[in-house]
């Protein structure tokens, strides 16, 4: 990657994260993130590992604001 692709994709908003990175993102607690991404379909599950989709996740808490 050179470092004009690497600068563009650093200032990139990301996409998808693990549970932790999305509870900080969200300021909530484990379960209470589970439980939001399952009812919106935000969950990617590779194996063991559960992937979070921002995307999805922020499109769901819009919609209950109102946005």
């Amino acid at each position: 990657m050179n470092l004009a692709a690497y600068k563009s994709a650093e200032t990139k908003e990301q996409r998808l994260g693990d549970i932790t990175s999305a509870c900080k993102r969200y300021s909530l607690g484990r379960a209470s993130l589970m439980r939001e991404a399952q009812t919106a379909g935000a969950i990617i599950r590779i194996g063991r590992r559960i992937i979070i989709n921002y995307t999805i996740l922020d499109c769901y808490f819009d919609s209950l604001s109102g946005e």
